[in-house]
């Protein structure tokens, strides 16, 4: 290895070297510390957002809200009346509801103790009932915090099937639930006591140890729900509302005793929403994720490191490949990661913090690489851009700086789309004109044409005189170029008119597909980089055929097929041009389809004309011909071109032979 070259190659294997353990220490970092895990949680948000909401067929809810306080004369401030409570299990005792979870804590009793047993009478004979307790927090000296359990009183508990804490716990510093809350030995969780009283397989055969994640159904509201006004009213629901249901009944709004404290938490979906949903309803989210077993686990912490690095070295390795590509492929990794973890979700239900790779290590790689590579290089492609930036397209300046340009003469055979332009008229009119007056024309024309080429994607090939040569498809690759060039030839065909000398210079346009030899044809001295080939030519002669048949944008049958139903156009025949053997197909561009209101029944009734033209019917042909240019506002070029050609032709002594084909002796 030469001694020049070595200092090179060591230099680009220390970057990626480099880049790699920066991509891996920066993801280990922000998987261990806390000031990162808002990444985390974002990790496990953002597969629910883009998740289509899941049924939730087996749960309702039951609100006290403020409508129903006023409604049933209840304090918004104070304990309710119980034996509300009691009517309401009859109802659903009688609808043969499976199973009813109150997120509210009776923890006291009421003023009066008859009120108590009717709730409790009511409680025994549903059969089914699962209460609330919750915990007091209280500090002793500022410094001790001590726990006490808030039970439901005992009338209550003894007639329940069970009761556990409605405590959601651990909570994000979002105030959002993510986890199922850990059980503790002495008393179970209230979710956890209704999955077990409705005979969960979790409860008899997973330890309550296991941290689970919740696996949110969707949004606020995504459960069924009625005010508690409504549930005991006879036409409040229909009949048969609860049945077979488990029914979870809790506040709506976070009022005095109803919620000790906030009793409306953030989910996922509160990130972008902003709205959060209130306990019942996370609680319900949580029995049924015990129910049918799909709480979400997180990945374990050995495998997620180790995917970490893998990634951060794969992403490091981004830097031994060209800027271009690296983007391309630092987004498709990125896409694939964000796949990876979703698929997770959505399938497998394990999520693992898939944003620190796709949001932080690989976009710190890729930038690493673009950085890295573009100090490495900026010298040369700026020498080569000062070089060849005079005489060359800024986009062959760039390809040729970036090493992508084979500067060696000679083409390959690619299938481009081709564009001739011209003024009208603009020959005859120069005459007259003074060379100065005849350059800022055409400055001012080349400025508009080129603008509109460019913006289309396009390349300009070469200025001849008042020509512009255009391609789409090489030297740039452009899979939809024939597209393109019709996006061109519309925005040309619009381009404000030049007036000179009072009168106004149309833009006529010429636009062919086909084969083409693209290449740099010259010599080993000189060369100039162009398209030649039959295709090449037809898109001139289709230019010049505008002037025959006063129309401003005409395309090859090969285009139109490649556009599709994007652009009006309309077919004008089929010619045999000077030179050629073969007859084509020729079509007028009218505008792009999209966004269009102008009336097109007029191009039925030319194609009509024109069927008859090709059947020799030339009589009829005359008359199609005749009303559509008086649909035009009496002025249609191709109209009256055959209305010539059908004049020229009756006087025709033998018209035996005709094909139907229009015979242009000129080019």
């Amino acid at each position: 290895m030469s001694p020049i070259r070595y200092p090179k190659h060591f230099k680009h294997a220390l970057t990626v070297l480099t880049g790699g353990l920066l991509a891996i220490a920066l993801g280990l970092v922000c998987l261990e510390y806390s000031f990162a895990q808002g990444l985390s949680r974002l990790s496990y948000d953002l597969p629910f957002v883009w998740r289509t909401n899941v049924e939730t067929h087996e749960i309702a809810l039951v609100y006290l809200d403020e409508g129903s306080a006023k409604e049933l004369h209840q304090p918004l401030d104070d304990r309710w009346d119980r034996t509300l409570y009691a009517r309401l299990l009859d109802r659903l005792t009688e609808e043969k509801a499976r199973l009813v979870l109150f997120d509210i804590v009776f923890d006291a009793p009421s003023s009066d103790e008859a009120m108590d047993n009717v709730f409790a009478e009511a409680i025994q004979r549903h059969g089914a009932v699962v209460l609330g307790g919750t915990i007091a927090f209280a500090q002793q000296m500022g410094l001790v915090a001590q726990q006490r359990i808030l039970a439901p009183i005992k009338p209550l508990r003894k007639a329940a099937a069970g009761w556990g804490l409605l405590l959601l716990e651990p909570l994000d510093p979002d105030y959002a639930v993510r986890q199922l809350s850990a059980e503790r030995a002495d008393v179970p969780n209230a979710t956890w006591k209704a999955a077990e009283v409705l005979g969960a397989r979790v409860t008899r055969d997973s330890p309550t140890d296991v941290q689970r994640w919740i696996d949110y159904y969707g949004p606020r509201d995504c459960f069924s729900s009625v005010s508690f006004a409504q549930a005991l009213a006879p036409d409040g629901v229909r009949p048969g509302f609860f049945t077979d249901k488990i029914v979870v009944v809790g506040s709506r709004f976070a009022v005095s005793y109803l919620a000790a404290g906030r009793d409306e938490f953030a989910t996922p979906y509160s990130r972008w929403n902003q709205q959060f949903s209130p306990g019942a309803e996370v609680q319900a989210t949580i029995l049924l994720n015990l129910l049918r077993g799909d709480w979400l686990t997180r990945m374990d912490r050995t495998h997620e490191t180790a995917l970490l690095i893998v990634i951060g070295a794969l992403a490091g390795l981004l830097a031994t490949m060209r800027p271009s590509i690296s983007v391309m492929a630092g987004m498709v990794a990125a896409v694939v990661v964000v796949c990876l973890a979703f698929g997770l979700v959505w399938n497998e239900r394990v999520w693992f913090a898939w944003v620190i790779p796709a949001g932080l290590q690989i976009p710190f790689a890729l930038l690493w690489s673009v950085a890295s590579q573009y100090l490495l290089e900026s010298r040369r492609r700026k020498e080569l851009r000062r070089a060849f930036g005079f005489y060359l397209s800024p986009e062959m300046a760039d390809l040729i700086a970036d090493s992508d340009f084979d500067l060696t003469p000679g083409g390959k055979v690619v299938e481009v789309t081709i564009i001739f332009t011209d003024l009208e008229n603009f020959t005859t009119l120069s005459e007259n004109l003074d060379p100065h007056e005849v350059s800022q024309i055409l400055i001012a024309y080349f400025e508009q044409t080129t603008r509109c080429i460019l913006e289309n994607k396009g390349t300009i090939i070469k200025y001849v005189g008042d020509a512009v040569m255009a391609a789409w498809g090489a030297p740039i690759d452009e899979p939809a170029h024939a597209v393109r060039a019709a996006e061109a030839a519309c925005d040309l065909r619009c381009l404000t008119e030049l007036e000179v000398r009072g009168k106004k210079l149309r833009t006529r346009v010429g636009v062919n597909t086909g084969k083409v030899l693209a290449g740099n044809m010259g010599s080993s001295f000189r060369f100039d980089y162009t398209m030649i080939g039959d295709t090449t030519n037809f898109a001139s002669r289709l230019e010049s055929l505008n002037k025959y048949l006063s129309t401003q944008v005409l395309i090859a049958d090969s285009v139109r097929q490649q556009i599709g139903d994007k652009f009006v156009t309309r077919r004008l025949g089929e010619f045999r041009v000077a030179g050629k053997t073969r007859s084509v197909v020729i079509h007028e561009l009218l505008f792009r389809r999209e966004g269009t209101s102008e009336k097109t029944d007029w191009i039925e009734v030319f194609e009509e004309g024109l069927g008859l033209f090709r059947a020799g019917e030339f009589e009829k042909a005359r008359e199609v011909m005749e009303r559509t240019r008086q649909m035009r506002g009496g002025a249609d070029g191709p109209s009256e071109f055959y209305l010539r050609k059908i004049g020229a032709l009756e006087a025709s002594p033998d018209p035996e032979n005709w094909t139907g084909i229009v015979e242009l002796s000129e080019k």
